[in-house]
């Protein structure tokens, strides 16, 4: 595609994400700081940020590209992602922006990660998914998971603002910048599924499995014997005999092969469907064990020792 063409792709990808960017101010009385940012609106009456920009106790402003301000505060900080959601004292004059659904961000999307890099201007860079659903892993070994890998280069005042796709539409929570040129951002359905469950419940869900294992490919002929509902799952390598898993039933070498109704895809995954739920619920999981499928109940717990607080 020639150079015009991608460069008139972006600005009205621009465009049509600007009213949903929001410049984040966020004044420390303790520390007497000032750090500037981005934001993405959630609502009318709330937007959301990385916790390296704003945290509890600031004294916030956001403001729209349009320079229209408001006084905000910060309701809390996710432990783990390092969220931040703002409550805005008023309602912002927008419609929350369209959200690109997670199916279409693949790896060599074209994207862009939109921000006040400067502290005062709009900027964007562009770039492409390099990995669509990873996991990290935090010093204390808790799992990070649907984070976005790409190129797109993310500056200080990028951080906290939208990763967006060539339609305008949301993709991600722009990060950190990572390692060897590549930046990332948390996929923006689980940035909201954040942001909701600590507006309505006052925090997160952060599931743990107490298992490990892998994701392998079932032989089409034994799916096709035992009409199987996936042709995939994962297996069950080493079992916490304290964990979840042990307490829904699981044994080693057992196969989940679907989870609330869903293929079982990568332990990335499977956390991430325990976290739309809450903590003392159970989800129903299929389990293949020497050819016989089995319906378990996993019960929905909270990681171990994950400062809630933030």
């Amino acid at each position: 595609m020639p150079m015009d063409a991608w460069s008139e792709s972006h600005i009205r990808a621009l465009e049509r994400a600007r009213s949903a960017v929001m410049h984040v101010a966020a004044f420390d009385p303790q520390e007497k700081s000032l750090t500037l940012g981005t934001g993405v609106i959630l609502d009318n009456y709330h937007v959301v940020t990385s916790g390296q920009i704003a945290g509890m106790g600031d004294e916030v402003t956001v403001r729209t590209p349009e320079g229209r301000k408001f006084s905000a505060e910060c309701i809390a900080v996710d432990p783990l992602y390092f969220v931040s959601v703002l409550r805005v004292q008023g309602r912002l004059p927008v419609e929350p922006p369209a959200l690109a659904p997670d199916s279409e961000i693949v790896v060599g999307r074209v994207v862009l990660a939109v921000g006040f890099a400067l502290g005062v201007e709009l900027t964007a860079s562009a770039g492409i998914v390099s990995a669509s659903d990873h996991t990290v892993y935090r010093p204390e070994r808790f799992p990070v998971d649907g984070l976005i890998v790409t190129d797109a280069a993310v500056h200080p005042g990028n951080v906290g603002g939208p990763l967006i796709d060539l339609e305008g539409r949301i993709v991600g929570l722009n990060g950190l910048a990572w390692v060897q040129g590549l930046s990332l951002a948390v996929r923006f359905s689980v940035a909201a599924r954040l942001a909701n469950q600590i507006i309505e419940y006052g925090s997160a869900t952060h599931p743990w499995l107490g298992f490990s294992g892998q994701p392998e490919v079932i032989d089409p002929t034994v799916v096709q014997a035992l009409e199987l509902p996936a042709d995939r799952g994962v297996v069950v390598q080493t079992l916490n005999p304290d964990g979840p898993a042990a307490r829904a039933g699981l044994e080693t070498m057992d196969m989940v092969v679907r989870i609330d109704d869903r293929p079982a895809i990568h332990l990335g995954q499977l956390r991430q469907v325990l976290a739309a739920h809450r903590p003392g619920e159970r989800v129903p999981v299929t389990v293949l064990r020497g050819g016989e499928l089995l319906e378990l109940g996993f019960p929905v717990e909270e990681i171990p020792k994950l400062n809630k607080s933030g």
